[in-house]
């Protein structure tokens, strides 16, 4: 492990100090360069299945982390001329990161996209499975996770233990199995979130067919990141739980859905003009990203029921928490001339800001309703003169 460990380095060090294209040629053929104990040969271990190997080696969940770090910090981008960038050499083992997901035990033509991340738990590395909420509710608790390698598939028996909401936290985890780390690899975590303008790289499956596409961030928050959509060769149903990367190769989100708001006929995007966050922006065809660290608090909640409540804010007032099976229906801001102002189910919501797509002057309250669980809901009353805030009760 350790002499694997110091090629791994020593090809990423060739790769930061060399020019783009030489050290991309270093980083991918680093094994040929420092036989017999180099990069090439960890990276063998770690690609192919085991069940295709004439001797089987079991890897670890850690040691599987320890590839995904070192292939994603030798990534350089490639900007062919005629073709969209490319992350290399991640987008040759992109495979083993995403995979299918669909019904166990029938036969059943939809398939679902998701990808692997890892947790450290306990003083152990764990493999989990990610998708989107609704992708779970499609496909039940019980599933089967299908990584299509180049020239097979690899299929696992996996489990859907926790989902959130659709408007909300809209993810899913899945329990992997032990084996599934003899070809499944973790996704590394961005540092930082995605501002406007930068480029998001996603992969998953369309139709159960592999695809990749590239679009540009128009806004993020802690709940939501906002891009644009492909205009040309538009994804296909099953392309949700789609794994969203930025220009290193990072995870920073689970692609969660595109639509257009204008022929949708959304409410929020028609009163967008009221708000100074979002009157400048094209939003006429948008995708959602669920944030990477949306995760944690799944994981969160698995491990610790009730944990992963989060505090709302409004203009500072703190109106009280939601849980991962909850989402802001609407919020309504009433003013003192009598008019007000509602928005639903809008993706731009964000939690610690609740505020910000409001104009205040003259705003004297607000109401905020929570759907809980698809079948209930209830609500918060905020008086922005006094601010304070109350509960209430079920409506």
């Amino acid at each position: 492990m350790l002499i694997n460990t110091r090629s791994c380095l020593l090809a990423l060090l060739l790769s930061c100090s060399l020019s783009a294209a030489f050290a991309q040629k270093n980083l991918i053929k680093a094994g040929e360069k420092l036989r017999p104990a180099g990069m090439q040969k960890m990276i063998t271990e770690l690609t192919v299945p085991a069940a295709a190997k004439t001797s089987a080696v079991q890897l670890s969940a850690a040691r599987a982390v320890q590839f995904s770090q070192c292939l994603v910090g030798g990534i350089r981008m490639e900007k062919p001329l005629f073709r969209s960038p490319v992350l290399q050499p991640l987008e040759q083992h992109m495979r083993q990161f995403v995979f299918t997901v669909s019904a166990r035990g029938e036969q059943h033509p939809f398939k679902g996209s998701g990808f692997v991340f890892a947790e450290k738990y306990q003083g152990k590395t764990i493999l989990w499975g990610a998708t989107a909420a609704h992708i779970a509710r499609a496909v039940g608790r019980e599933v089967t996770v299908t990584f299509h390698l180049h020239g097979r598939d690899v299929s696992f028996p996996a489990e859907i233990v926790l989902t959130g909401r659709k408007y909300g936290l809209n993810a899913a985890l899945i329990k992997l199995p032990p084996e599934a780390v003899e070809t499944a690899r973790p996704v590394v975590q961005a540092e930082t979130a995605p501002i406007k303008g930068d480029l998001l790289f996603t992969y998953g499956f369309s139709a159960g067919q592999y695809k990749k596409t590239l679009r540009r961030t128009i806004a993020s928050n802690a709940e939501r990141v906002v891009a644009d959509f492909p205009r040309l060769n538009t994804p296909k149903p099953g392309f949700c739980g789609s794994l969203v990367v930025n220009d290193q190769g990072k995870a920073v989100g689970i692609e969660v859905g595109g639509y257009s708001p204008e022929q949708e006929h959304l409410q929020w995007y028609h009163n967008r003009e009221a708000s100074w966050l979002l009157k400048k922006e094209n939003l006429s065809r948008i995708s959602e990203v669920v944030p990477f660290t949306r995760l944690y608090d799944l994981l969160k909640e698995y491990r610790q029921p009730g944990s992963a409540a989060r505090i709302m804010l409004f203009e500072g007032i703190r109106v009280g928490k939601l849980r991962p099976d909850e989402f802001i229906e609407s919020i309504t801001v009433r003013y003192a001339d009598g008019s007000h102002r509602m928005l639903m189910r809008n993706p731009f919501f964000d939690l610690s800001y609740l505020s910000a797509l409001f104009n205040l002057n003259g705003a004297r309250q607000a109401q905020i309703i929570i759907n809980k669980g698809r079948t209930h809901t209830y609500g918060y009353l905020v008086d922005l003169e006094k601010r304070t805030a109350e509960e209430i009760g079920e409506l």
